[in-house]
């Protein structure tokens, strides 16, 4: 069991916006071949591109699953990658704020000092921007 960071409306609308602003600028730096929470990429692609490179002579595909990644994800370094392309101190404000936002368990507030709230509509966007160096260097 994890928590999940389950935003209130008020935050998923101001998420969703600046997700779609902020989106394409990082989207133009992601692997091609990173296949995971990306608009107009699916898992079928993926599926293609491996058969496509077996066709081509390779013969190993690497498929991860990274253990509690969403959870453990370190702030400072998250927010070390964003500011790289987003300079607007209000929205980085913003991303640090849903970042460590915390969360209720059992009536009892967590705060949240590492990790990428999952539920989020900004923490797919984030997760790809934290990894995109490891896609890079796979």
């Amino acid at each position: 069991l994890r928590p999940l960071g389950i935003p209130t409306i008020r935050d998923r609308v101001c998420q969703q916006a600046v997700r779609q602003i902020i989106e394409p600028i990082f989207e133009q730096d992601f692997y091609y071949y990173s296949f995971g929470f990306r608009a107009g990429y699916s898992a079928h692609q993926a599926i293609n591109t491996i058969q496509r490179a077996k066709r081509g002579g390779y013969e190993y595909v690497v498929d991860l699953d990274i253990m509690s990644f969403f959870d453990e994800i370190p702030h400072e370094l998250l927010m070390e990658k964003v500011h790289e392309r987003i300079t607007d101190g209000k929205v980085l404000t913003l991303i640090r704020g849903w970042l460590t936002a915390g969360f209720m368990e059992d009536d009892q507030f967590h705060e949240t000092e590492i990790g990428s709230p999952q539920g989020g509509n900004l923490s797919p966007l984030l997760a790809n921007l934290y990894l995109n160096h490891f896609d890079w260097g796979m």
